[in-house]
């Protein structure tokens, strides 16, 4: 097998696991079975958030491994330390899962206060702020070179990513002003990502490289999955 088709059965596999977990999840509402809890200091929000965040990231490790280490050494002759692949690894995961942890949080903050208006208007912040941050982002997880996109790219993958959210929070069994609420809307955003793989390279192929990369903001499963994105920390924010 080439190492192309080996990326692509590769990404296919985590996408797909992922995509079949996210859909589990979300049609039996299990967040709710995960954090049952509502109200209660902020801080132990955000400790929900990020052991949810540490759940996905244990989830992909295996894939991560596959497609970001042992792929390139079996079909491509790149065959690092793995000490150094995992060193690298985990820069680019800790990197991640503060953006998407902080962003959930300010998301939950502001639902509580302005229900989903709020948490939808903190939600495009973070998609701008994540914008004008993506090329120190990407040299932060080793790119080599920063990869230009017009505001036409940038514009229809913010609102793709800002769709699934208000589609997916307008859904009774979803919310934001609780843990298990917000992450039950996150995951519809991570399906309305995989809709996003099929429907955006039809219209624009760099809009749906930047909607995945975007897509940290609302926590999506799905931002790294890919074949060209698995295991790769230097391509999350391509």
């Amino acid at each position: 097998m080439q190492y192309t088709s080996a990326r692509g059965l590769a990404g296919l596999a985590c996408a797909g696991s992922l995509a079949l977990l996210t859909a589990i999840t979300f049609v039996y509402q299990l967040p709710s079975t995960f954090f049952p809890y509502a109200g209660g200091p902020l801080a132990l929000d955000v400790f929900a958030l990020l052991i949810w965040y540490l759940i996905y990231a244990a989830v992909s490790f295996p894939f991560d491994v596959w497609a970001g280490y042992w792929l390139p050494c079996r079909h491509g002759g790149v065959c690092r330390l793995f000490p150094v692949y995992l060193g690298r690894l985990t820069r680019g995961l800790a990197a991640q899962g503060l953006i998407m942890t902080a962003s959930a949080a300010l998301m939950l903050v502001a639902g509580r206060q302005w229900g989903m208006w709020g948490a939808g208007a903190a939600l495009a912040v973070m998609l701008g702020m994540l914008g004008g941050m993506r090329g120190r982002v990407a040299r932060y997880l080793g790119a080599e070179q920063d990869r230009a996109a017009g505001w036409r790219s940038w514009m229809l993958a913010g609102a793709w990513n800002l769709a699934g959210f208000a589609l997916s929070a307008a859904l009774p069994w979803c919310g934001v002003t609780t843990v298990y609420g917000l992450v039950e809307t996150l995951l519809g955003c991570t399906l309305w990502s995989l809709a996003g793989l099929a429907v955006l390279p039809r219209v624009d192929r760099r809009a749906a490289g930047l909607a995945l990369y975007l897509s940290w903001a609302s926590f999506g499963l799905l931002s790294r999955a890919t074949a060209a994105k698995a295991g790769l920390p230097e391509e999350w924010a391509a």
